[in-house]
């Protein structure tokens, strides 16, 4: 995983966070864990469909 992915899936989580405690759906104890877990998947269908992104025009 490159530096960029890891911040990537780090912000994902946090987003994912901030849902799954405003929601009230998931107890508190299995937030981290969940977040994370739906932060890599979507990192990974990400990349499925959008490939990496490129870099900037020179």
């Amino acid at each position: 995983m490159t530096r960029n992915e890891h911040e990537e899936v780090e912000s994902y989580a946090l987003a994912v966070m901030i849902g799954l405690l405003s929601a009230g759906a998931v107890p508190p104890d299995l937030i981290p864990s969940k977040a994370f877990d739906i932060a890599e998947a979507f990192q990974r269908e990400k990349l499925k469909r959008i490939g990496d992104k490129p870099p900037f025009d020179s």
